[in-house]
C-alpha cells in the first residue's frame, strides 16, 4: 500500500487517519467509499490529491462524492 503521506503519523493526511489510525474525518458515506476503494486497488486514492484535506473540513463534500463515485465506477 502506498498512500502519500509526509511521514505517516496521525493527522498527516486524511485518508491515513482513516484507514491506519482509526479516526473519522470525513462523513461515513465518503468515509465507505474510500474503504471500498482501498480494498479494490489502494493506489487509486493517490488519484485523489490534496481534495481530501478540504472533504475533513466540510468543503467540497459533493464534489468529493462524485469524484469517488466515478472511481469506484471505474474500478469495478
Amino acid at each position: 500500500m502506498q498512500i502519500e503521506m509526509p511521514n505517516g503519523k496521525i493527522h498527516d493526511n486524511p485518508i491515513t487517519d482513516l484507514l491506519f489510525h482509526g479516526l473519522h474525518p470525513f462523513p461515513r458515506d465518503i468515509e465507505e467509499m474510500i474503504r471500498h476503494l482501498y480494498e479494490i486497488d489502494p493506489s487509486l486514492l493517490n488519484s485523489l490529491g490534496l481534495k481530501p484535506f478540504d472533504w475533513e473540513t466540510g468543503k467540497d463534500l459533493d464534489e468529493g462524492r462524485r469524484r469517488l463515485q466515478e472511481l469506484l465506477n471505474k474500478a469495478l
